[in-house]
């Protein structure tokens, strides 16, 4: 295994210095009216919670979209790196490098909240985990859309119902199937871990984290060469190009 896709990863994000700087910037601009009041405290970790995969998640899907279309993802391969290797290097380079760029905006909510460094040191495992599941997702969104528009549409399907699935939006009853769901989601580690961290609530929802952290990488795994095939197909309708 060559790690080729994550050093380019890295090479192209750095010397996009314009773009590197940016995603500090708007990530902090976005924060600060939540972390300041724009929000109520109880609310407040619903938002960042939306806001942080959605990030991480457009992220990894529009791009790689965007190169399937073109066919780099096709020559990347054809030079000789497994589909499934490059779809999994693009991933974990992209969550490390969204993680680096949420960490100050994690940093600025933490602040504004008085929650002290204990605190910050479990949100953070959580939020680079959530980050990893939600770059994997993106590139299954990437692989099974067929435009740009469609990998936008359904990553902005895809978060809500996840942060749902959450409790975000809601605390559903002991007992009930979405109880179940809730303790099942990605995002729910990183959602009472936010929690915790501006009202004081409990932290929990580890091991779901973890379960889809290593599920995912293992079905990409299994499926690369049919994921990287989606990459290049392009739909005739009318999102085609969009």
């Amino acid at each position: 295994m060559t790690p080729a896709v994550w050093s380019v990863q890295w090479r192209l994000a750095l010397t996009r210095k314009r773009i590197f700087i940016l995603n500090f910037v708007v990530l902090l601009t976005v924060v600060l009216p939540v972390a300041t009041g724009a929000v109520p405290s109880g609310a407040a970790a619903g938002v960042y919670v939306v806001l942080f995969a959605a990030f991480a998640m457009f992220g990894s899907a529009i791009p790689l979209r965007w190169d399937g279309q073109r066919g780099m993802s096709a020559r990347v391969v054809r030079a000789g790196v497994g589909a499934s290797n490059y779809l999994l290097q693009r991933a974990a380079a992209g969550a490390l490098l969204d993680t680096l760029h949420l960490t100050p905006a994690l940093l600025l909510a933490a602040v504004a909240a008085g929650a002290s460094p204990g605190d910050v040191l479990v949100v953070l495992p959580a939020l680079a985990a959530t980050v990893w599941v939600c770059g994997l997702v993106g590139v299954i969104i990437a692989a099974t859309s067929r435009s740009l528009t469609e990998t936008a549409l359904f990553a902005a399907v895809t978060v809500p119902l996840l942060a749902h699935m959450s409790g975000v939006f809601r605390t559903p009853p002991q007992g009930s199937y979405q109880a179940l769901l809730q303790d099942a989601s990605p995002f729910r580690a990183l959602h009472e871990g936010l929690l915790d961290m501006t009202v004081g609530a409990p932290a929990g929802g580890g091991g779901a984290v973890l379960a889809w952290a290593i599920l995912l990488p293992v079905a990409i795994g299994l499926l690369g060469p049919r994921l990287h095939a989606g990459l290049g197909r392009v739909s005739r309708g009318g999102l085609e190009g969009a």
